[in-house]
């Protein structure tokens, strides 16, 4: 009887390790906390705030991706914009309206147009500091 009992107390470790094993190294994880992003999105060539993806949608060539930015990294907007510009996007425009705030961005990639308009917006459920990008090739 000890033995069944030691061969069942073994057989439930790996059993838990192995599901533990499992849900911790998926290669499906999302590279950031929060839902994943469409697989089709040109993550590296936009560099989005940190924080937790609230939404994420599209498809080849246009996607639409909601970030919970840090509240403590300071203002979102304007960290949002110097990343993309860090990263070689220039400015085209920019709204300052009391309920929206955006700025429209764009760079050649691959010979394409790729245009991000990453903005804020007062009635967003997460508040002040939820960025939200619109990304799209032209071209």
């Amino acid at each position: 009887m000890k033995d069944f009992r030691r061969l069942l107390a073994a057989a439930l470790i790996m059993v838990c390790a192995g599901a533990l094993f499992v849900a911790c190294g998926s290669d499906d994880e999302p590279s950031r906390p929060g839902v994943a992003l469409p697989s089709d999105f040109p993550e590296s060539d936009v560099p989005m705030v940190d924080g937790a993806v609230l939404t994420a949608s599209g498809e080849s060539p246009q996607w639409q991706v909601t970030v919970q930015a840090h509240a403590s990294d300071g203002n979102p907007l304007t960290n949002a914009v110097t990343k993309l510009t860090d990263a070689g996007f220039a400015e085209s425009s920019r709204v300052d309206d009391p309920q929206s705030k955006s700025v429209l961005l764009s760079k050649d990639v691959d010979g394409r147009q790729l245009w991000v308009n990453v903005g804020l917006s007062s009635t967003a459920s997460a508040g002040a500091s939820t960025v939200i990008y619109q990304v799209s090739f032209a071209g």
